[in-house]
């Protein structure tokens, strides 16, 4: 297993280093996402025709750089390694308590399987800006939350999208549907935030009650009815982001919500469900039209 952390992890010379050391790519960030030019592995030929064919990257290891610097004084041999972290967000500065480790996929037959699964369940759903800038096919996932385990099918950040794999070989055809919305579910809600500038006209709704508190209700159903009646249908978060009775949530959380919402549900089972009301029929209309003019298909 291993553990991802840090976007970054290098070891640099302290002392001086010989003359035939080899300079890592610091600035260039496309280029940890591409198979070396020597490399001629069957892996790394699937990456290349991915790419080629779909514009996306294509991963099958968190470790983007893992560069020789050169030997110090000592003979010690000194490196650069860059490993992809999923918890990364350009600009922000806040921290995350998730940790998240993995398995690795071990045969190229499988990696096949797995290119192959990617190919005709997920992407036919994916065109256009939701396009990720990569995706990583993992064997299994593994997040741990504060001591709280869990396995989940993927994980979205922003600089890719990790897929489990491990149950694909042993999934029918009718269960690899299943397995693909429960993907989807993870996959549409964090592409939709990374486009929420899009989204001005579904925000302007319910803009008024983002991140507001409320008188927290006596039952979770109360509290389910005062949000709905707002246009919402997820709860907020409180400071330590857990969802909390009595709080609005953030137009993040509104848009993943509804993102996620669409990816699981027709548009005649959301009128359905939600017949009494109105906000969330109108907010529920505007986000699948905005969706599906970035490129979602159902």
């Amino acid at each position: 297993m291993k553990q991802i952390s840090i976007i970054l992890s290098v070891i640099l010379c302290l002392t001086a280093c010989s003359e035939d050391k080899i300079e890592a790519n610091y600035k260039d960030v496309t280029v940890p996402f591409i198979p070396a030019t020597d490399d001629n592995s069957t892996e790394a030929e699937m990456r290349r025709s991915f790419f080629a064919e779909h514009g996306s990257y294509l991963l099958f290891n968190d470790t983007l750089q893992h560069i020789e610097l050169g030997r110090d004084v000592n003979g010690n041999m000194q490196y650069f390694t860059e490993l992809l972290d999923i918890t990364y967000e350009v600009g922000s500065t806040s921290t995350t308590n998730n940790k998240f480790s993995f398995s690795i996929i071990s045969t190229d037959e499988n990696k096949k399987i797995a290119i192959d699964y990617l190919e005709n369940y997920i992407l036919p759903h994916i065109s256009g800006k939701l396009k990720p800038f990569s995706w990583f096919l993992a064997n299994k996932i593994t997040r741990d939350y504060i001591g709280k385990i869990s396995t989940p099918y993927a994980v979205a950040g922003q600089r890719a999208i990790i897929i489990a794999t491990y149950l694909l070989p042993k999934l029918s055809d009718a269960q690899k549907i299943q397995y693909t919305r429960q993907i989807m579910n993870t996959i549409i809600g964090k592409l939709a935030t990374d486009n929420a500038a899009a989204f001005d006209a579904f925000t302007t709704i319910s803009s008024q009650y983002y991140n507001q508190k409320f008188t927290t209700p006596e039952s979770d159903a109360e509290n389910a009815d005062i949000l709905a009646n707002a246009g919402f249908i997820c709860k907020g978060q409180d400071e330590l982001k857990t969802d909390q009775n009595g709080y609005y949530p953030s137009q993040y959380l509104d848009i993943q919500a509804y993102a996620r919402l669409i990816t699981a549900n027709t548009m005649d089972v959301i009128k359905t469900k939600y017949a009494e009301y109105p906000l969330i029929l109108q907010k529920s209309e505007i986000a699948y039209n905005i969706l599906t003019s970035l490129g979602y298909k159902e």
